[in-house]
């Protein structure tokens, strides 16, 4: 808690609200591939700058299937976590907000690489005006 006020003031204040937004975009991005694949849409005639948007959330949204289960792995791996034979739904409830909450920073801070990585890749690959 960098702020002094408690860890469930912190939990409320920072992770809650990317925890939703987390979970509401990884919903809208499973409804509209649902009605839409990715192929028709990067092959739709869009510019690459709008495109770029698309691809970073595909990369983000694959990143985040395949990294979920290795951070709850990692997570139990921790002594304390392992411990905890007998976990009540307290001690779940904060094991799934901790995992949460790495996935998100994790998630975060892919999506900071990876657009700069694209960004650069159009600088460099494609000469389209805006």
């Amino acid at each position: 808690d960098p702020e002094g006020k408690g860890a469930l003031q912190y939990w409320i204040n920072y992770g809650l609200p990317r925890a939703l937004l987390l979970v509401n975009a990884v919903l809208a991005f499973r409804l509209c591939f649902a009605f839409v694949s990715v192929d028709k849409l990067l092959s739709s005639g869009a510019g690459i700058h709008r495109l770029k948007y698309l691809i970073l959330g595909k990369i983000l949204y694959e990143a985040a299937a395949n990294s979920y289960h290795q951070l709850k792995y990692w997570q139990e791996l921790i002594p304390t976590v392992r411990a905890q034979d007998n976990k009540g739904l307290k001690d779940r409830f904060k094991t799934g907000l901790s995992s949460t909450l790495a996935l998100i920073l994790y998630i975060m801070a892919e999506a900071k690489y990876k657009g700069e990585r694209i960004d650069n890749l159009i600088a460099t690959c494609h000469k389209e005006k805006r």
